[in-house]
């Protein structure tokens, strides 16, 4: 009984041990398993934070080169590519997008930054008027009878009309509006390219007044037409919206909206883009929106009067004699919203102001002035040789100069 009794606390006592073997493995598994959680964990919070670190040291370098790159200032420039040209006594050169587009009484050609010369068109005018919209542009002669129109590449099409040519305006897809006068009564045409006759309206100085500025959306849909006229001997103006549209065609004469201004003359209307377009009076600027009826935006009025207008399809630049400040002009600039975005004071002479990226440039034959948006002027210096043209470039601070004699490729630095 005795070695019974022994064998069986022999084998209780090993079973109490197995028990106490198998209950610690289990407790340094479970220890061994928080701990792994715990390091993959922390290894996987670390490498998050080194990411975030790595995005956000990124993110700094870049907004400091950013800040470095606008706040640069450049001193002069330097000449990386020229191409001589012959250039007739009485041509004019003006840009055609990103081109460049010259234009006299024998006719016209068209170059691209490099000099290369994309087209050539011959004719005979008395009085050669030009207007573009992006890359493309219709020539016609005041009080002419013919129209060519092209764009960037190759000729579109010639117009032909049956009455003296007094004003045109193009379109983005070569559609040309006319203004033609007859014995009593004003014609305005709408021609596409090829010379076709899309639809026309009249207008008379006693029932609308006369056309003194008009202006086609770039995709040809609608049209703004500012007239001037006298009524009971106070000078007005009206501006008229027409819309070349399905809703449009159920109007009378395409006519969908207009507004009237007393004791004032309008003598500028433009499109921005296919629903923004602005109107300049001789002290007041208005900004219009709409894609079907135009509706007035906002209007800014003026102690002076506008002396010169500048856009592109972002913004509107009026330029001013500065009378209360230090400088002799004054430029106010607008974004298409109607809102004034900026004010910059100068001194220099000018017959140009290009909008660019999120720069201008004033300019005249000697010298410019390029300066942001913010006010920030980056540029102000001479010209080695006279300028008739300056066309910005691909790059940024890169610009095309046209000169007498030659083409010049030029990198601020």
């Amino acid at each position: 009984m005795a070695d019974i009794r022994s064998y069986t606390r022999e084998k209780a006592k090993r079973e109490a041990e197995k028990t106490n073997r198998q209950s610690r493995l289990r407790l340094v598994k479970a220890e061994n398993g928080e701990t792994f959680q715990k390091k993959l964990f922390r290894h996987r919070l670390s490498f998050f934070y080194k990411i975030i670190l790595s995005v956000l040291v990124c993110a700094a370098l870049i907004v400091i080169a950013v800040l470095q790159y606008k706040n640069r200032l450049y001193e002069d420039y330097e000449v990386i590519g020229t191409v001589d040209m012959e250039m007739a006594g009485q041509a004019a050169d003006i840009r055609l997008g990103s081109n460049i587009l010259t234009y006299s009484k024998d006719g016209a050609r068209c170059m691209d930054a490099k000099g290369n010369v994309l087209w050539n068109q011959t004719y005979e005018m008395q009085s050669p008027i030009v207007a573009v919209c992006g890359n493309v542009a219709a020539i016609g002669d005041f009080n002419g009878r013919t129209i060519y129109v092209q764009d960037s590449e190759k000729q579109l099409g010639t117009i032909s009309t049956n009455l003296p040519i007094r004003n045109i305006c193009v379109a983005q897809n070569g559609v040309v509006a006319a203004v033609l006068e007859d014995t009593k009564v004003t014609w305005i045409y709408i021609y596409d390219s090829a010379g076709k006759e899309l639809l026309y309206f009249y207008t008379t100085i006693k029932n609308t007044g006369y056309p003194i500025s008009v202006s086609l959306s770039p995709n040809a849909l609608l049209c703004m037409v500012s007239y001037m006229y006298v009524d009971a001997g106070v000078l007005k103006s009206s501006i008229a919206f027409y819309n070349f549209d399905e809703y449009g065609k159920n109007q009378i004469d395409n006519l969908v909206g207009g507004y009237n201004y007393t004791d004032v003359v309008v003598p500028y209307v433009q499109f921005m883009d296919n629903e923004t377009a602005f109107a300049v009076a001789d002290d007041a600027v208005m900004f219009y929106t709409g894609s079907q009826v135009p509706e007035l935006l906002s209007i800014h009025y003026f102690q002076t009067e506008v002396r010169s207008v500048y856009y592109n399809e972002n913004y509107v630049g009026l330029v001013f004699h500065n009378d209360a400040g230090t400088s002799r002009y004054r430029l106010e600039i607008y974004d298409k919203s109607g809102e004034n975005v900026g004010t910059y004071e100068f001194d220099m002479d000018y017959f140009e102001i290009v909008f660019h990226k999120d720069t201008f440039i004033i300019y005249n034959d000697e010298e410019c002035q390029i300066a942001t948006m913010g006010g920030i002027e980056k540029y102000h210096g001479g010209f080695k040789k006279a300028v008739e043209l300056l066309v910005p470039g691909n790059g940024q601070y890169r610009y095309t100069l046209i000169t007498k004699d030659s083409l010049d490729i030029i990198q601020m630095k």
